[in-house]
């Protein structure tokens, strides 16, 4: 019987280890320091009796502190036969300010924290960082008056005198600017007032956007420095091993920003160090001929702006040429403590017609932000000397000196015009012989020959007509340039329809070339003008734009397929038919 009374005593005992206890004690609260230095952390405990699962409100916190982290942990105790169960949460603070600050009241269950106080100390300003927390941070800008879309630079330096532990640094957000990361970070080592720090140096570039009065605010940093812990408190040693939280803030930065001069000429605003206006030419030597395009290279370099800070340069056509811009590239360098921006145009003129051209100079103003004055960057005027096309000085240089054309007279040509009323021919008036009987037998004798010659003709026609075997489908000879023309046409057609321009523009010119076999056009331009069609020609300049841009990938040859489905037959007879009158 005492057997069965003990077990009853003891597995009632060892229930009660595991049934959870609510005891409305009153909180308790207290910090490990009552005294810090700007940049410290401190731990605020606060502990309840009994099994508690409900967290402590930290919104009270929030004007003063910086809640880095909290932990809740729970132990139970059995001394003599009574448990002892306890909650206890454990908050690490950082303060926002220096002065004596007010740790409010926390609600947890209904329950109120006691209220609390604490000392923070500012930062001595003759070293730079206080004894106990060897580590600081500093911040410049290279001007504090910048003009709106100028570079500022900002640098951000931390100073470290002990190990840092799961670091992390906030980079600088002012509103209405842009920022950059300029760089990597750089490490080296520095001493301040006989004692050696350990340096991570970041910097940034600012462009304000707006005028007026712009906030940099301080980066903050969050890290774990080395500590010293008591042994007084097992648990929280566990927890925190041999370091402690630290969160510093560094100085924060007003700008002065400038508006834009009101005696700056140019259309755009473009304030740099430096700024560099280069060209090269294909061909170098910028003689070129008729239909072959001479490209242009413009790249604009300014030293403290980005690519896309650059403004897009506007070129219009100019007398003899046809000009394709091509889309402008844009690309930024970090150079040493610095910025460059750089911007590249191609521009393809194609030259209408021979001669020789001037392009005229262009100048690109800028403002100086290092004399603070307005300069400009100019591109010299060159000459261009347009030669007429391969096709043209073969018309006109394979013919020698004195050569006649088929078909045409060798009589000079004052033998070929007698004086008014006088039949007699030259030969004779030279001469003096002029009889009239000889002039008559001349014409006779002439007469009879082309009689002759026009009976021969008319029996050889009346034969082949009458004597020769029908033609068949065997002995039909096939015209080669209508073959020719149909398969070119085939080709045009399946490259419109694929949306390729350049077998489109290769085809097309082919169709045209076997259509027009005496005279076929030069390029897409010529082409345009023998059609004499506003549609076609519209057409036609768009592919011949979409080829020299450099963008042909969004062509579409659908329009151009319908527009372009034959050739004008009256233009093909006009262009066959021969210069000269066929002879007997």
């Amino acid at each position: 019987m005492k057997m069965k009374k003990f077990l009853v005593l003891t597995l009632t005992a060892w229930l009660l280890c595991f049934v959870p206890l609510q005891v409305n004690a009153a909180l308790t609260a207290h910090l490990d320091r009552n005294r810090v230095t700007a940049g410290e952390t401190v731990r605020l405990t606060i502990e309840a009796s009994g099994q508690v699962s409900s967290m402590p409100d930290t919104q009270a916190l929030t004007d003063d502190f910086d809640v880095m982290g909290m932990i809740s942990g729970s132990r139970l105790n059995m001394v003599n036969g009574k448990i002892d169960s306890r909650t206890t949460w454990t908050l690490s603070l950082s303060p926002k300010r220096s002065g004596v600050l007010t740790i409010p009241p926390l609600k947890i269950k209904g329950e109120q924290t006691p209220i609390l106080t604490l000392q923070v100390d500012e930062t001595s300003a003759d070293s730079g960082a206080d004894a106990t927390i060897p580590v600081f941070i500093e911040t410049e800008v290279d001007q504090t008056d910048p003009y709106v879309q100028s570079k500022v630079r900002f640098t951000l330096r931390v100073l470290f005198a002990v190990d840092l532990a799961q670091g992390s640094l906030t980079e600088p957000e002012p509103e209405n600017a842009l920022v950059q990361r300029l760089g990597e970070d750089r490490e080296y080592t520095v001493t301040r007032d006989g004692k050696p720090y350990h340096v991570i140096e970041r910097e940034f570039i600012i462009f304000p956007q707006t005028s007026g009065h712009l906030l940099i605010p301080g980066p903050v940093l969050d890290a774990q420095i080395p500590a010293e812990i008591s042994r007084n408190d097992p648990f929280f040693n566990r927890l925190f091993t041999n370091s402690r939280p630290i969160r510093l803030r560094g100085e924060a930065i007003t700008l002065n920003v400038r508006p834009r001069p009101e005696h700056s000429r140019s259309q755009y605003w473009l304030p740099a160090e430096s700024v560099e206006l280069l060209d090269d030419w294909q061909p170098a030597d910028g003689k070129i001929a008729v239909g072959d395009p001479l490209t242009r290279h413009i790249k604009i370099k300014a030293l403290g702006v980005t690519g896309e800070q650059l403004p897009d340069l506007q070129f219009t056509d100019i007398e003899g040429f046809k000009l394709y811009p091509d889309r402008a590239q844009s690309n930024t360098q970090n150079l040493q403590q610095n910025i460059q921006g750089e911007k590249t145009l191609r521009l393809a003129y194609m030259p209408t017609q021979p001669g020789k051209y001037t392009l005229p100079a262009f100048t690109l103003h800028w403002w100086d932000t290092r004399t603070d004055s307005e300069r400009a960057a100019t591109l010299a005027a060159r000459t261009i000397e347009v030669m007429p096309a391969a096709d043209q000085h073969q018309d006109t240089s394979t013919q020698p000196p004195g050569s006649a054309i088929p078909g045409e007279s060798t009589v000079p040509q004052s033998a070929q015009k007698p004086e008014a009323g006088n039949f007699i021919p030259a030969e004779g008036a030279a001469n003096g012989a002029t009889t009239p009987a000889l002039n008559h037998n001349g014409w006779f004798w002439a007469s009879l020959v082309f009689a002759t010659l026009w009976l021969t003709t008319l029996g050889l026609w009346w034969r082949k007509r009458h004597c020769a075997p029908p033609a068949t489908e065997k002995n039909k000879t096939p015209n080669p340039e209508a073959e020719n023309s149909r398969n070119a046409k085939k080709r045009f057609l399946a490259a419109c329809h694929a949306n390729d321009p350049q077998q489109a523009r290769h085809h097309l010119l082919q169709w045209a070339a076997a259509h027009w076999p005496q005279s076929p056009p030069k390029g897409l331009e010529d082409l345009a003008t023998r059609l004499n069609n506003p549609a076609i020609s519209a057409a036609l300049t768009s592919l011949d734009r979409r080829l020299y841009q450099g963008n042909a990938e969004s062509w579409q040859g659908l329009n151009l397929a319908r527009l372009l489905a034959k050739l004008p037959q009256q233009q093909r007879e006009s262009a066959d038919k021969p210069v000269l009158p066929g002879l007997y």
